[in-house]
C-alpha cells in the first residue's frame, strides 16, 4: 500500500508544481497593465454636431446640472478616453473626436482648481451625462475636510474652434 500512495504523491506534487509555474508565466491582464501604468478608460458618446467637440475641465459642484440615460445633442456610439496620471496631479489624455478622429493633450489638475491641502480624485465607474448632454462626469475632486466633492472632473460640450 505505501508503494502505490508514493507514485501518486510524486505525480500530485507535479502537477501542483506545473500549475504553479503556469501561473507564474502568465502575461499581466489588461486591467493589471492599466493600474501598473495609472491608467483611467471611459467609453464616452460624442457631440452629434460637428460644431462641437469635448473640453476637459474641472466643474464646481454648483455648476452640475442633473445627469440622465437619455442625454440630448450626443451620438450614439462612443469612442475610448483614456486619463493617464503622470504625477504632480498632471494627466495625459486621449480624447475620442466625430469621425474616429482622436486629440491628445495634458491637463493639470491644480490650474483648474485649489489644490492645496489634502484631496482626492474618486474615478466614477461610468460617465454621467447631464440631461441637456452639455456635461460628462468622470471623476469626483474632494478636499479632505469636505463631506461631499467639491468638484468634478468632466467633459464639457464647447465650440469647436477650428
Amino acid at each position: 500500500m505505501k508503494t502505490r500512495a508514493i507514485p501518486l504523491l510524486s505525480a500530485i506534487v507535479v502537477c501542483c508544481s506545473l500549475v504553479v509555474a503556469q501561473q507564474e508565466n502568465q502575461p499581466p491582464t489588461v486591467n493589471e497593465l492599466l493600474r501598473i501604468l495609472r491608467i483611467k478608460t471611459f467609453r464616452v458618446r460624442r457631440p452629434a454636431s460637428s460644431d462641437e467637440v469635448w473640453d476637459l475641465k474641472v466643474l464646481p459642484r454648483g455648476e452640475v446640472k442633473p445627469h440622465s440615460t437619455k442625454s440630448k445633442g450626443l451620438t450614439t456610439g462612443t469612442g475610448l478616453l483614456s486619463m493617464r496620471d503622470t504625477g504632480n496631479d498632471r494627466y495625459e489624455f486621449t480624447l475620442p473626436e466625430r469621425g474616429g478622429a482622436y486629440s491628445q493633450g495634458n491637463f493639470e489638475l491644480c490650474k483648474e482648481i485649489s489644490c492645496s491641502g489634502q484631496y482626492s480624485v474618486n474615478w466614477l465607474k461610468r460617465p454621467l451625462y447631464s440631461a441637456d448632454g452639455t456635461q460628462c462626469l468622470l471623476a469626483e475632486f474632494s478636499n479632505s475636510e469636505d463631506e461631499k466633492p467639491s468638484a468634478y472632473i468632466a467633459l464639457v460640450r464647447v465650440r469647436n474652434k477650428s
